[in-house]
């Protein structure tokens, strides 16, 4: 049975400065995350992307433990 392509759900992504500016950090802070191990993608050089539910879901982690 072939899966619909158009019906799975879409992911979020963020830049690192995105994902600052929305939880209220410093784009440094970001870097450190990414460091502990913060769920990115890397395109190229300098291109860093973050998963936005898998983001929410390590930083609720970190901070409930």
């Amino acid at each position: 049975m072939a899966t619909n392509i158009c019906s799975r759900k879409r992911t979020k992504y963020l830049s690192v400065k995105q994902f600052a500016e929305e939880y209220n950090v410093s784009e440094q802070q970001v870097y450190k995350l990414i460091k502990q191990g913060l769920p990115n993608l890397k395109l190229g050089n300098a291109c860093i992307r973050i998963p936005h539910e898998e983001a929410m879901q390590f930083i609720n982690q970190s901070f409930n433990n």
